[in-house]
């Protein structure tokens, strides 16, 4: 059964797509009643209109929001690496979703400007792919950093209101960017998720992730956190020492 945090989310986050960007509001409605009825589908596609006829699809893996793939212009599917089983007979993308793959890394993000015009300009990129394993690395670029830039003003500014409210303020005049405690959130929302948990099962504050969010987020108790994290995530103890393990 999902978490009715998230089910709230994603019905929140298909409101947000129809505000901030022309869509096809019965795909959206589709979504939202999906999501109700407490049975979202395996992935949540979220169509997106940009100009001269520009049109994406995105879809949202429904556990973590995060991005398994898109569709182009011409409504042809590409999977991130590892996600062909979710995107059946879709072209496996030669780089996956992760910052380090799309623009060099985390630290890179403020580098990106977020609002609507780089959104419009990140839609025009991503449907006109077409074989990106053989694209220039002009194309190439600006793929990827499309997709980046609509990570971040979909996925991250639902996970995180910080990210949310930076991305709205700036959403006119385009220039909004990320800071430094913007990277931190986004690094460990995954980890600020499993101690929000854990409290609110134990009543503490004091789980064995506790002292690095204090560290490294500036959190230092469940209230902090909760003021952060819109959606929480219900990551494994394992899944989190594998994630710190590879961020190491």
């Amino acid at each position: 059964m999902e978490h009715p945090s998230l089910i709230m989310a994603i019905i929140f986050f298909v409101a947000l797509i129809l505000a901030l960007l022309p869509s096809n509001p019965d795909q959206a409605k589709a979504a939202a009643a999906e999501a109700k009825r407490g049975g979202p589908p395996e992935l949540i596609p979220i169509k997106l209109v940009g100009r001269d006829g520009d049109k994406i699809t995105l879809a949202l893996q429904p556990h973590d929001l995060s991005l398994a793939g898109f569709a182009n212009g011409s409504y042809h599917w590409y999977a991130f690496p590892g996600h062909e089983h979710v995107i059946r007979n879709g072209t496996t993308l030669p780089f996956g979703n992760s910052y380090r793959d799309l623009i060099g890394g985390l630290a890179n993000l403020p580098s990106l400007p977020l609002g609507r015009e780089p959104a419009l300009r990140a839609i025009g990129a991503i449907s006109a792919c077409d074989d990106p394993a053989s694209a220039d690395d002009n194309t190439l670029v600006a793929l990827k950093r499309g997709l980046a830039t609509l990570t971040v003003t979909k996925c991250e500014a639902l996970r995180l209101a910080p990210v949310r409210e930076t991305v709205s303020d700036g959403w006119e005049s385009g220039d909004a960017r990320l800071t430094e405690q913007h990277l931190r959130y986004i690094e460990h929302w995954d980890t600020i998720s499993f101690e929000i948990i854990r409290a609110h099962k134990t009543g503490e504050w004091n789980g064995p992730f506790t002292e690095l969010l204090r560290k490294n987020a500036n959190i230092h108790s469940k209230e902090e956190a909760l003021a952060v994290v819109s959606v929480v995530a219900n990551p494994t103890l394992a899944q989190i020492l594998l994630a710190h393990a590879r961020s190491a």
